[in-house]
């Protein structure tokens, strides 16, 4: 996989819950034209945890079948157990992907013996190569330096990290039995352009399905060495974020996704819609910053 960019894709939904398939598609190429490296299925910001079985496998498919080949595709299967995953993972398993991904069980915490255990059982059901995802505040299990380490020795087809956990890559990174083809992708958004000088070149985070333009700019001003430019970029990416999260993080999220052209909600079903008033902003928003 090579450096650059990872949008987590926003998954646009009807009123029924199923997938907005043109809506989806549209993004997709709008990432990858972007210049996007890989692209995530999924994610968290992708309501993988709140979609129908049903929408997940057509999530998945819709997915492979739009990128065709031209960048590689991690697919969400997060559960709660090794068997619910391997269930997801089984109605997948004939796709064309780089990856599943999956965060340690989210239900209540688990111990490193148990965060363990679940890794090694869940890639153990598939053909495919296994992500972790180091979601924390989510799941209230920290993957820690040890545990990827003690996973490097006990799972081959264990292919990397997604982290916002600086100080664990910079280990990694330095740490010489480290596979060099062991795949680190930062989600520390705020800190990216530090992290980039360590080597750590891979960025993975929701906001960037909503921020393709500023994306394209930031990546483009750290490989020509503008670390100005990529500071200017990556500000206004933070900025909308922060506008997000003072305004209701997930109908402004989908607010932004149907202004950019995506049709959808793009928000769980329990959510309220996004305030009166508010769209304007959120508008004036992203024209400020050069997306619309």
């Amino acid at each position: 996989m090579k450096s650059g960019f990872v949008p987590a894709l926003g998954t646009p939904l009807d009123e029924s819950g199923n997938l907005c398939v043109e809506s989806y598609k549209k993004q997709i190429e709008d990432q990858i034209r972007a210049g996007a490296s890989a692209v995530l299925c999924m994610g968290s910001m992708g309501q993988q945890a709140f979609l129908t079985s049903h929408t997940c496998v057509e999530t998945a498919r819709t997915a492979v079948d739009a990128v065709a080949g031209r960048v590689p595709v991690f697919v969400g299967a997060m559960d709660c157990s090794i068997r619910r995953a391997r269930e997801r993972m089984d109605a997948l398993e004939d796709l064309n992907i780089a990856a599943f991904v999956f965060t340690a069980p989210y239900y209540q915490s688990a111990n490193r013996i148990e965060i363990v255990s679940y890794f090694k059982g869940v890639a153990a059901s598939t053909r495919h190569d296994i992500m972790l995802y180091d979601l924390p505040g989510v799941t209230q299990s920290k993957i820690t330096y040890d545990i990827v380490l003690e996973l490097l020795r006990n799972i081959p087809n264990l292919a990397g990290i997604k982290s916002a956990d600086i100080q664990m890559f910079r280990k990694l990174k330095l740490n010489p039995d480290v596979p060099k083809d062991f795949v680190m992708v930062y989600s520390g958004l705020d800190t990216f352009d530090i992290a980039y000088k360590w080597g750590i070149d891979k960025c993975l985070d929701g906001m960037l399905s909503c921020t393709p333009k500023n994306t394209s700019r930031l990546f483009t001003a750290l490989a020509d060495g503008n670390d100005a430019e990529a500071a200017a970029a990556l500000n206004n990416i933070i900025e909308l974020r922060d506008f997000f999260v003072a305004h209701d993080l997930w109908p402004s999220f989908s607010t932004a996704m149907n202004l950019l052209g995506y049709a959808g909600n793009f928000s769980p079903d329990y959510i309220l819609p996004l305030k009166e008033g508010y769209e304007a902003e959120i508008r004036n928003e992203l024209e400020k910053l050069g997306e619309l």
